[in-house]
């Protein structure tokens, strides 16, 4: 059991380094050749800790899956910044309900891992807060009403599995 842990500790400080250092390679890199702007790529960084989390989730599974919520934000958020930074901010004043996807999306993914109705509750309120507010915003009922939709197949779903129909 020890020499399991170990070897997983050995493997996460393995892939870690791996990564920070063929990171610290391409920004010296890129003193050379420019290939690469600060300005734009800077929310790869929010990967960075994605890679422990994993590691251990697939270690430990199950036990571990909890790991899926931070995994899931960073992951969105790294997404929704490099859109940000690519377009310089244009859509930014728009798209701040994307603060509440991400989250909403890691309680939804958990969700569907564990299976504990109690996850779909901050799920359902985040994510429809924020196409209530995408709906608002861009004055079209459509973001609201596909989330209800999905929700309200989410739960009619679950409750059908549990009844056996």
């Amino acid at each position: 059991m020890a020499e399991n842990k170990n070897t997983g500790t050995r493997a996460a400080a393995l892939a870690g380094g791996t990564v920070l250092v063929l990171l610290g390679v391409l920004f010296l890199l890129n003193n050379f050749y420019r290939f690469l702007d600060a300005e734009r790529i800077w929310p790869l960084f929010f990967l960075i800790p994605v890679i422990p989390l994993a590691i251990n989730w697939m270690e430990k599974g199950r036990e571990a899956a909890g790991a899926v919520i931070p995994i899931t934000i960073l992951v969105f958020y790294c997404a929704y910044f490099l859109w940000l930074t690519h377009t310089h901010w244009a859509g930014a004043g728009s798209t701040w309900p994307n603060y509440l996807i991400g989250p909403g999306l890691g309680f939804l993914f958990l969700y569907i891992i564990e299976r504990k109705g109690g996850l779909l509750v901050p799920a359902f309120i985040l994510l429809g807060l924020a196409a209530a507010f995408y709906s608002a915003l861009y004055g079209n009922s459509l973001p609201l009403g596909a989330f209800l939709v999905m929700a309200g197949g989410i739960l009619v779903l679950g409750t059908l599995k549990k009844t056996g129909s």
